[in-house]
């Protein structure tokens, strides 16, 4: 006799997952990686061991799909923002405020991009690069479509300091006590602000 997945299955099986990897966020975004066990993650799911260990081989494969996660989360949020933007320069502006303010407004998942995921097995640390790797493509392909408005410069370079001045950013603000911060929609503005200057943009973006 042959067993088929039906839709229902399958919805009730992406639900179950998409539960153990919130659950997973939020343990390793409050807890960190070292600190987080597969026993945590099941109880605060309210799952089972063998139904973990169905989705997943081991925590670090969890926190591997934590962090893919991550990645599409803050790409879906980046493109809704730009596809409402049609002006180049207001598009390059838009992405550095929305990638800050999504980041500060999901601290769990910052803190597991930026911090927890650093120096962790070659496995993640290749997942952790494709991820801030395809937001320097993006700024890269950006400055190459203006390169007749722009100054003469590096796109490789120059993207990679741009994203890190965000990410860079981002770090500074988890680690200032929450009644010490500065409001995030200042800091992205300002990282913006920054960004822009660089390239000798200022001016054209309000």
């Amino acid at each position: 006799m042959v067993y088929r997945t039906t839709p229902k299955m399958a919805e009730r099986k992406d639900a179950h997952r998409r539960k153990l990897l919130a659950v997973a966020i939020r343990r390793f975004g409050r807890q960190g990686y070292h600190a987080t066990t597969v026993p945590h993650i099941v109880a605060d799911s309210g799952s089972s061991t063998g139904s973990f260990y169905f989705y997943f081989r081991n925590k670090e494969d969890i926190f591997a799909a934590v962090l893919e996660s991550v990645g599409e989360h803050i790409s879906d949020a980046l493109n809704e923002a730009i596809a409402a933007v049609r002006d180049p320069f207001l598009q390059m502006r838009t992405a550095v405020e929305r990638l800050f303010l999504f980041l500060a407004e999901n601290p769990d998942e910052a803190q597991i991009l930026i911090v927890e995921s650093s120096g962790l097995s070659p496995r993640l640390h290749r997942i952790r690069r494709n991820i801030i790797s395809s937001h320097c493509r993006s700024v890269e392909r950006a400055l190459q479509g203006l390169s007749g408005v722009l100054p003469p410069m590096n796109p490789d370079v120059v993207a990679r300091c741009w994203v890190g001045a965000v990410y860079e950013s981002v770090h500074h603000w988890l680690e200032t006590a929450t009644q010490k911060r500065l409001p995030p929609e200042k800091i992205a503005q300002e990282v913006a602000r920054f960004n822009l200057r660089g390239i000798s943009a200022g001016e054209e973006v309000r």
